[in-house]
């Protein structure tokens, strides 16, 4: 990998291991609906006037289909899911989850014939990240009874997380990154626009869920989908689906520095693993054949 694509890959490691917790602190005031349409409209407010005067959301526009499956894909549908989910689950474990995102993405460049990037050393990387997070789940566990049906919403939307950096990559890679990510955030925010008025809470939020929902919005979607977009043309949709290793890494120790939450067995066991695990599979050689 690039030193670029490294610089990129750690940057939106650490932007995106944010919304796990800043969105379970939101979600104490603010329905999902409502929280995907602040987080995609605050961003598309900002985006959308640079864009339009420097012409790149006009030039996003001509591919305005493909923008709208990568939206369907990467946000409106998966962000939806997920907040739900995250009534029932801790933030952590909702995190964990996101690790078969790789799998998947792995599952689909398998499907469509790259079996360039079925490396030994990728293959090796992606087992030993896999068996770092197996380990803190094994050592720590869940306490309690698990709700099926939130596990099942998070996993349905680690699929279109998988799907949509190959949208990018086949669809989206002649118009400019912030053009792309500015009619993302506005299609989103268009669609759950209704569902978002519905629910809108009766009284004025504390002045902490005002600022998580700002910060979620400009550097957690704004900032960190146009680094995605760069990073996804820098190093191919597969190997940037592996940022579902290290941003659950990042939000347990946000909840650790942050929420106070305890440095576990589990976690101490298990970072080395996946970051070592990831740092393998993103950084591959593809002229390494699996026999």
């Amino acid at each position: 990998m690039s030193r670029r694509g490294l610089l990129l890959f750690i940057a939106n490691s650490i932007i995106w291991g944010l919304p796990f917790w800043l969105t379970k602190i939101i979600l104490t005031e603010l329905s999902p609906s409502l929280i995907v349409f602040l987080r995609a409209g605050i961003a598309a407010a900002i985006l959308v006037p640079l864009t339009w005067s420097s012409g790149a959301l006009r030039r996003a526009l001509t591919l305005w289909p493909w923008v709208l499956v990568f939206a369907l894909a990467q946000i409106a549908i998966p962000w939806w899911l997920t907040g739900t989910a995250q009534k029932n689950l801790e933030s952590s474990f909702t995190g964990l989850l996101m690790t078969a995102i790789p799998i998947i993405g792995l599952f689909y460049a398998f499907v469509a014939g790259e079996q360039q990037l079925f490396t030994k050393r990728a293959s090796a990387g992606l087992t030993i990240a896999v068996c770092g997070v197996l380990l803190l789940v094994g050592l720590d566990g869940m306490h309690g009874h698990l709700n099926w049906g939130a596990i099942a919403l998070v996993l349905i939307a680690t699929s279109g997380f998988a799907y949509a950096p190959r949208v990018v990559t086949k669809h989206l890679q002649e118009i400019p990154s912030l053009g792309a990510v500015a009619l993302t955030m506005l299609m989103t925010a268009g669609i759950w626009s209704i569902p978002a008025a519905i629910s809108s809470p009766k009284r004025f939020p504390p002045a902490s869920i005002v600022i998580a929902v700002i910060v979620i919005g400009v550097v957690c979607t704004g900032l960190a989908f146009w680094i995605f977009f760069e990073l996804i043309k820098e190093i191919g949709p597969t190997r940037a689906t592996y940022l579902a290793f290290t941003n659950p890494m990042v939000a347990v120790l946000v909840g650790i520095i942050f929420a106070h939450e305890p440095l576990t067995l589990g976690i101490a066991c298990s970072f080395p693993l996946i970051i070592t695990g990831t740092y393998l599979s993103i950084s591959a050689s593809s002229r390494q054949r699996v026999l």
